[in-house]
């Protein structure tokens, strides 16, 4: 029978030598003393061990030694490897929380590397089989950026900002709100929280323009780069109508200014013309304002989704540019 989360502290290697090592014919080891509730077993015959929830358990005194005491821990984990190879396990994952740093140490030390890292926790993982490179996939490759495209709906300028500090600033560049979405934030969401925390406009997203992909970023990193068009929304809208201007309110710790120009004036920023790959990408959202400004308010009583995407340029075009 294969082992379970309920089984799992059952499983016994017998007629092992009396010398302990990760082979699985070198001592007697008859049980895994980590606590079921902090070990998961995953589709791919792999196996999570979370520290964390050893801590969290109620009236766990004996478990608690496994990893407030980094020699303890040591041992339960060679012992477990010891099961798990024998099971015929392959990836092994452990989830260090920032408090149970202190047993880092003993992971490398029986060969586990570091996965990847955020805030309150680190990863680490083993590839059990000996037999050929491990499968285990790399950790997050990618951080995902947004940039806000919105047209004015009378005047056909674009929004832009100038920040306070980071590499536009030093170049003193009018560019489109951005921002990373958070962990678990949609793209559509981000966009519409960006345009809200660097301009305070309540914004309603439209659809994705392009994107761009980028390589070499922070921590060596991958970005991906979505660029989202957006309208106003209906609070700004009646402003409008009521002869009103569009109140701007740029974000005081970051945004310097904020202001409606000229597309063309957006386009012909030195660092925009030198660029090919954003000569293409501002071609696409030029594209996109010539479509947002021709729809009127009143495709919004059409709710056909053929009607609402027949007067719209749809697809993306890969390219490779410098």
């Amino acid at each position: 029978m294969a082992p379970t989360a309920d089984n799992h502290n059952k499983s016994v290697v017998e007629g092992m030598p009396e010398e302990a090592d990760l082979d699985p014919t070198s001592a007697e080891v008859s049980v895994v003393r980590f606590p079921p509730e902090s070990i998961r077993l995953d589709t791919y015959n792999g196996i999570t061990l979370d520290l964390g929830n050893i801590t969290s358990l109620a009236n766990n005194d004996v478990h608690d030694v496994l990893v407030t005491d980094a020699a303890t821990f040591e041992s339960a984990l060679k012992d477990a490897l010891i099961i798990w190879n024998a099971e015929e396990r392959k990836g092994i994952w452990i989830r260090v929380p920032t408090n149970l740093s202190h047993v880092i140490p003993a992971c490398t030390n029986l060969g586990f590397d570091f996965q990847f890292a955020e805030k309150g926790q680190l990863v680490l993982t083993k590839w059990l089989p000996t037999d050929g490179e491990s499968r285990l996939p790399n950790g997050p490759t990618h951080q995902v950026g947004i940039g806000g495209l919105i047209f004015h709906p009378v005047t056909g300028k674009m929004l832009v900002v100038q920040e306070k500090s980071g590499p536009a600033a030093v170049r003193n560049l009018w560019k489109m709100p951005t921002g990373l979405t958070d962990p678990g934030e949609d793209i559509a969401d981000a966009a519409v929280r960006e345009l809200k925390e660097e301009t305070g406009l309540e914004c309603v997203f439209d659809r994705i323009v392009c994107f761009r992909q980028s390589h070499g970023g922070l921590f060596n990193r991958s970005d991906m780069f979505f660029v989202c068009l957006l309208k106003l929304g209906p609070v700004h809208m009646a402003q409008l109508e009521q002869g009103k201007e569009v109140p701007l309110a740029p974000q005081e710790e970051e945004i310097k200014e904020a202001a409606w120009v000229e597309k063309e004036a957006y386009a012909n920023q030195e660092l925009w013309i030198d660029s090919p790959l954003y000569k293409e990408m501002n071609r696409a959202m030029f594209l996109a304002a010539e479509n947002s400004i021709s729809d009127t308010i009143a495709d919004t009583a059409d709710t056909s989704l053929l009607a609402s995407t027949s007067k719209r340029v749809g697809g993306f075009v890969g390219k490779k540019l410098p």
